[in-house]
């Protein structure tokens, strides 16, 4: 006579295997086999990683030129999402997401170090179209620059992963409106918001 598992009392259900040695707060993760593991933590679809540039100063004028951020100063990623090894290509100068549907907060840390002229106005775009230039940008954003250097600026974006982005990445381009400004080691924060996988 087979018995239904929902007519089983909670007290004599089966638990998962290995539950007996299992530690306090750890968790089972099924593999979609038909199995699974005790993890020390559950996997994490968010999560954030930290990149800052560790080069001479970057000057931008007023042709869009790419933000370059080797991640030479620091790179921090002990709370990045569960499988995510980067989120930003160090040598190409690209947001690389995780995976389709991913939605990401950007924050940029720019030291202004220097200037030339007088530039009133910074641009930045965030750029999809994955060429030398920009060619599909999806956030643009300004910011008054008439200060006397030194002094840092920081944008704050939200980006949304579709499969343009998948395909080409993200790159951040900037401009000024006159003059010059330059830039030293700029940094780059990148938070996963929200993931369709882990």
């Amino acid at each position: 006579m087979a018995i239904e598992h929902d007519s089983i009392v909670d007290g004599e259900r089966h638990e998962p295997k290995g539950v007996g040695s299992a530690a306090s707060g750890h968790v089972y993760v099924a593999d979609g086999a038909g199995s699974g593991v005790w993890s020390g933590q559950a996997p994490q679809p968010h999560g954030w990683l930290y990149y800052k540039d560790g080069a001479t100063a970057q000057t931008f004028n007023t042709t869009e030129a790419l933000l370059s951020i080797d991640g030479a100063t620091t790179r921090l990623d002990s709370y990045a999402p569960t499988g995510v090894t980067d989120l930003w290509d160090i040598t190409n100068d690209i947001l690389t997401p995780a995976a389709l549907g991913d939605s990401y907060t950007v924050r940029l840390d720019l030291p202004v170090t220097g200037k030339t002229g007088t530039p009133n106005k910074l641009t930045i775009e965030y750029d999809i179209g994955g060429l030398a230039t920009p060619s599909n940008v999806v956030v643009s954003t300004e910011q008054v620059v008439d200060g006397t250097p030194p002094y840092s600026l920081s944008f704050t974006t939200s980006l949304f992963c579709l499969n343009t982005f998948v395909a080409n990445g993200m790159q951040i381009f900037i401009k000024t409106d006159t003059g010059t400004l330059d830039i030293t080691e700029p940094a780059i924060f990148i938070t996963r918001t929200s993931g369709t996988t882990l």
